[in-house]
């Protein structure tokens, strides 16, 4: 196909995906398992008290720290970001199940907290290197 104006057709260009050196992803890998640790910390001691809103503020901001540290870590690993991520949004989830769920029997409370724990232990085995 000739262009109208009689111009030359530009191929698209492609680019090559970032490459990161090995130490870039081990610094990368290390500052989302600091952050990590730390907002699960927060969110058992938290999650174990008898305050509901300083439970829910752990898990808001336990998600907000993961998804801060994913976005500013292009070096990470797929599967560390995924594994942050998954935990970020079972962490957002679990708090708005928290606001209808009707004990901690609730199945639907039931539901979201096993996933937490789920997706905790992915998380807990990318930083311990399992």
């Amino acid at each position: 196909m000739r262009p109208a104006n009689g111009s030359r057709a530009v191929a698209p260009t492609t680019m090559a995906p970032p490459t990161y050196t090995a130490a870039e992803t081990t610094a990368a890998h290390q500052k989302l398992c600091d952050v990590y640790k730390l907002a699960a910390r927060a969110v058992q001691i938290e999650t174990n008290g008898d305050d509901p809103a300083m439970a829910n503020i752990s898990t808001v901001n336990g998600a907000q720290m993961l998804q801060q540290a994913v976005n500013t870590a292009p070096a990470l690993a797929p599967g560390d970001r995924a594994a942050a991520l998954e935990l970020a949004e079972a962490y957002s989830n679990s708090t708005a199940v928290a606001s209808f769920a009707r004990g901690r029997d609730d199945p639907a409370w039931r539901s979201a907290s096993d996933n937490v724990i789920a997706k905790d232990a992915r998380m807990k085995a990318v930083c311990s290197g399992g």
